[in-house]
């Protein structure tokens, strides 16, 4: 029973994290549309599988034993290599997306050229003399 509950639960895993990478990649599509609400969406749906992945991993260590599951452990790996690296690209387009609205708003809100004092600013100014000639 447990070595068909391992394989039950292995399999469920695997399941859970093609469903992940699936939005993931959805996620990838989203952010290339700048749909921030579909975004939301998608990341609290992440949050839920990534919670359903984590009960049935602690389920799993539970039941553990020396069996050996190769086939299903590749495959997660698998599925596991391929999330992690859509997961990197969305990472990249994300810090592109916040690089171009800094940009935006760099070219919307020019600052001022200088603080500091300047030689316009003192022409504007009256010419005082460090010593009082009416004295």
């Amino acid at each position: 029973m447990t070595q068909q509950s391992i394989k039950t639960i292995l399999q469920q895993q695997i399941k859970l994290h093609k469903s992940l990478l699936e939005l993931a990649k959805r996620k990838t599509a989203v952010i290339k549309e700048n749909d921030i609400e579909q975004l939301n969406q998608l990341i609290k749906d992440e949050q839920k599988h990534i919670q359903a992945i984590g009960a049935l991993e602690t389920k799993r260590q539970q039941l553990q034993a020396n069996e050996d599951f190769q086939s299903e452990k590749e495959e997660l790996l698998q599925v596991i290599i391929e999330l992690k690296s859509v997961n990197e690209l969305n990472q990249d387009l994300l810090t592109q997306s916040m690089q171009l609205v800094s940009l935006n708003l760099d070219l919307l809100m020019p600052q001022p050229d200088s603080i500091n004092y300047s030689k316009e600013s003192e022409d504007d100014q009256p010419v005082r003399s460090m010593f009082d000639s009416q004295a």
